[in-house]
């Protein structure tokens, strides 16, 4: 039997801290339950999260600045 040493990574405080008050989001967890059922259903979970990086990339774009419509007169 091979001796095998389990590598670990270390922490720092400021993760730790992100950690725990990611643990606590209700958002989060409901979040990974809706990757499990992905996972369980032999999707793969390497392209939800392509799309989910892509989609994020999308939607934290930096906004333009927001200028005033003048008038009064609107038409769709």
């Amino acid at each position: 039997m091979k001796n095998s040493k389990k590598s670990t990574a270390k922490l720092s405080k400021e993760e730790k801290r992100e950690l725990l008050l990611l643990s606590k989001s209700s958002d989060l967890k409901n979040d990974m339950r809706e990757i499990r059922k992905i996972n369980d259903q032999n999707f793969s979970l390497d392209s939800y999260i392509e799309y989910l990086t892509l989609s994020n990339l999308f939607a934290n774009h930096e906004r333009k600045p927001f200028k005033k419509i003048k008038g009064n007169l609107f038409k769709i």
